[in-house]
């Protein structure tokens, strides 16, 4: 009874908040005061920092950059939305459909996104925005159209990995995946200066029970100060929802192996790669001093938390957890101890911390 009082009373403190301030403010402001929700019973549990960040239209894809602003891919409002850290809007910049959003070291924005044709076709299209060009000004930075896919209009571009080297990865999606030489469902490989280079081929388009197979891919996220990536996919006609690639150069290998494969005895049961672990996996992100890695599921309304070694732990959490107030979990961010996690049905994005790191 105690912690439904303290629930309760944290709501109605909030409710008086946004009654008073009326419907102009779209973000909170940072006076704010941050209440704390306990999410689940334990010594060690997430924790939910009060209010969420408000104003979005399923919002995708998200990310807190190496200038340490938070960047959200606001899908339905067609924006790049700036902010810092505590909320407070900064700036926003026209992009049709933006889904996936990532920073190289140069402090450039990388954007999937939808060129609107004369035509009227939507194609899906990669952009750079030059930020330091323009003072960090979003609304009035340079933008680089990089890549259309005026062949293929139903391709969308769902994430971007950026390397040590400034090379990025583009996560390619789309139904189509027929074609053996070139079908929808890739990974793309750019470099510094946003030449094509190739496919990668350490990977292969098709519905099956490999862990190299990818056929409904969701997301991609590169781990800081590293080559390796995890790409996500939809569970539909794979057994694998979370594949971590990891770089090996060698006299005889240039590429990506898996880091986790069930073909081998010792990584059999490690709970990464366990089969239908997930239904549909939509963001994932890389806590850089402690190497967790979180995975957001959609379709199971969860943040998903794996260590180092592929070991799921404990402090996973979802809808239930939440009071329900978690119910499709698409981007994932981190930064200084808080996780950042974009609702595309609340339109909003939570934050949450562990209760020991407060």
């Amino acid at each position: 009874m105690k912690r439904i009082a303290c629930i309760s009373l944290t709501l109605l403190l909030t409710a008086t908040f946004v009654q008073q301030q009326g419907c102009t403010d779209r973000f909170p402001l940072e006076s704010l005061a941050q209440a704390q929700v306990p999410l689940t019973l334990g010594d060690t549990t997430y924790v939910e920092i009060v209010p969420p960040f408000a104003g979005f239209n399923q919002p995708g894809g998200i990310l807190i950059g190496n200038d340490q602003l938070l960047y959200v891919a606001d899908t339905k409002n067609d924006r790049i939305v700036m902010m810092n850290v505590a909320g407070q809007f900064l700036a926003a910049r026209r992009i049709v459909s933006p889904q996936s959003i990532a920073q190289d070291l140069r402090l450039d924005l990388l954007i999937g996104g939808v060129v609107v044709q004369a035509n009227g076709d939507s194609v899906g299209a990669l952009f750079r925005i030059k930020l330091v060009g323009s003072q960090h000004n979003l609304a009035n930075a340079e933008l680089d159209t990089l890549w259309q896919e005026t062949a293929r209009p139903r391709r969308r571009f769902l994430g971007v990995a950026v390397m040590p080297d400034n090379k990025f990865l583009a996560l390619r999606s789309g139904p189509d995946n027929s074609s053996f030489v070139d079908p929808d469902s890739r990974i793309l490989i750019f470099n510094a200066n946003d030449v094509f280079l190739t496919p990668l081929a350490d990977l292969v388009t098709r519905a099956g029970s490999g862990i190299t197979d990818i056929n409904r891919p969701t997301a991609i996220a590169a781990f800081p100060n590293s080559k390796d990536f995890i790409v996500l996919q939809s569970s539909a006609g794979i057994a694998y929802g979370a594949l971590w690639m990891t770089y090996q150069l060698s006299a005889d290998f240039d590429g990506w192996l898996p880091k986790f494969d069930p073909a081998r005895i010792d990584q059999r049961f490690i709970d990464f790669i366990r089969p239908n672990r997930f239904v549909n996996p939509a963001g994932v992100v890389v806590d850089a001093r402690r190497r967790d890695i979180f995975i957001t599921d959609a379709a199971m309304d969860s943040v998903l938390k794996f260590d180092s070694r592929g070991r799921f732990k404990p402090e996973s959490f979802g809808f239930a957890a939440t009071g329900g107030r978690l119910r499709r979990p698409t981007g994932v961010a981190f930064f200084d101890k808080t996780l950042y996690v974009a609702d595309a049905l609340e339109n909003k994005i939570f934050r949450f911390k562990l209760s020991t790191d407060f």
